[in-house]
């Protein structure tokens, strides 16, 4: 007997309670049947997600027969997608190559067209060869990334769950590593992995960091050798390569689809933490990101998603880039002579606030720059900085080491010219950032790649 399935949405009316977070919780007593992990039986746990401004909605995904119930399943991976043909291609080709064989696999085509169903079966049916269970849910059209894997959530049986996103590529042992990560410590409730991008070699996400008003992702485009060498905590990770122990997903509930395609991630989260729950992200689970946006109406949803994401948490949000950076800024200058501590600022930083805030904490530090130099009205938005046109001249051949301060670093990267000038009085100027990246500018020197003009 087929050991795979395919499953279509079907919708039906529920006025079954949510919980007091505002999400239906997940899994109750009735679904441990024999000492053996069971889904909700919809017809009578009917399944619903929160929608605060439009009402209830619910939703019934089919019920997993019993014959397909598997008691060796430990772990569950569910993956919504809505993307294309070539990169799905990508992602598949490492999901195969590294999946476990002890895996329930729950996939939502959430309105990616019969191209792509098709492939889907085709790639992933052969998997339960070696013991996978495999359901593919199909949208007709796309709902939305919280509302897809809500939509799978009931079906899941593993102990532990993995959320990841279908424009990854997926390194050998990542399940392994993270679910010795989710069982490091009992109150480590969920774990993210290191993404990097692809073209360039450089971090794309390895944690949030935050200040006062702004998330930003920690370390944005350092190289991996920049990570710690441990496992570390943050507050919140993306769910493009994310696990969590199940009694999370029990307690904390449903995603709610009120951020349509972002933030609902974090959302989940912070209610994690609200119960306790840690997040820690092990360096050594790396994948590859192409960071192709995973649903419809993204961009367009992304200020209302972020608005609701810190009217209801930034109250709860720690201020923890400051801690971060000044460490790694007191690693930079540590050992070195008190006259090689950096003595001129420069401020390059478009986010005034937080530029501002960086300046009065380091006036606090055991050293400090003795003047700060303020070229941030030269700096376009989210381009990169001609240093030989925003800076005076005579900058070039001061001759204490300087500290740029910049919204993020490869800002500053296009400027060879400049550095090997400097470079003749000084290659030890220090380039921090808003992203907690701390650089010398001898390292910046060298990632400048000789030409990119293609004509």
């Amino acid at each position: 007997m087929r050991c795979s399935a395919t499953w279509s949405r079907g919708t039906a009316a529920s006025t079954w309670p949510t919980s007091a977070s505002g999400c239906a919780p997940l899994l109750s007593a009735e679904s441990l049947k024999g000492g053996k992990r069971t889904p909700w039986n919809s017809s009578t746990k009917p399944w619903e997600c929160a929608t605060r401004t439009n009402g209830p909605r619910s939703r019934h995904p089919s019920r997993i027969p019993e014959d397909k119930v598997s008691a060796s399943v430990l772990n569950t991976v569910v993956i919504p997608v809505h993307q294309e043909l070539s990169v799905l291609r990508i992602f598949l080709d490492s999901l195969v190559r590294t999946l476990e064989s002890d895996t329930q696999l729950l996939v939502v085509n959430d309105g990616s067209g019969a191209a792509v169903q098709t492939f889907l079966e085709e790639r992933l049916f052969p998997l339960k060869e070696s013991g996978v269970v495999v359901e593919i849910i199909q949208h007709e059209d796309p709902f939305g990334c919280a509302a897809s894997i809500n939509e799978a959530l009931p079906l899941v049986l593993g102990d532990y769950v993995y959320l990841i996103d279908s424009d990854i590529i997926l390194e050998p042992e990542w399940q392994s590593r993270m679910r010795a990560t989710l069982e490091s410590d009992e109150s480590v409730g969920m774990t993210g992995g290191v993404l990097v991008y692809p073209q360039t070699g450089g971090i794309q996400h390895c944690g949030v960091t935050f200040t006062d008003s702004v998330g930003r992702h920690l370390l944005l485009n350092a190289r991996p050798s920049a990570l710690p060498h441990d496992r570390y905590p943050v507050q919140l990770v993306v769910f493009a390569l994310f696990a969590m122990k199940r009694q999370v997903l029990e307690e904390t509930g449903s995603l709610d689809e009120d951020f349509f395609n972002g933030y609902e991630d974090f959302d989940f989260q912070m209610r994690a933490r609200s119960l306790g729950y840690r997040t820690l992200v092990d360096p050594r689970v790396v994948a590859y990101h192409w960071e192709r946006s995973n649903g419809i109406h993204r961009v367009s949803n992304r200020k209302s998603n972020l608005g609701r994401f810190w009217k209801r948490w930034g109250h709860a949000l720690e201020q923890d880039l400051w801690d971060r950076l000044f460490t790694r800024l007191e690693e930079a200058v540590a050992g070195t002579p008190a006259s090689d501590a950096p003595t001129v600022g420069v401020d390059l930083a478009e986010a005034r606030g937080d530029a501002t805030e960086f300046w009065k904490r380091l006036a606090r530090q055991t050293w400090r720059p003795e003047r700060v130099l303020n070229a941030s009205h030269k700096v376009s938005t989210g381009t990169p900085v001609p240093l030989a046109q925003v800076l005076p001249s005579d900058l070039l051949r001061e001759e204490s080491r300087l500290l740029l301060l910049t919204d993020n670093f490869v800002q500053l990267s296009d400027n060879w010219l400049w550095w090997k000038e400097r470079s003749t009085v000084r290659g030890d100027d220090l380039i921090v950032d808003l992203y907690g990246n701390c650089v010398t500018s001898a390292e910046l020197q060298a990632g400048c790649w000789p030409g990119r003009k293609i004509r």
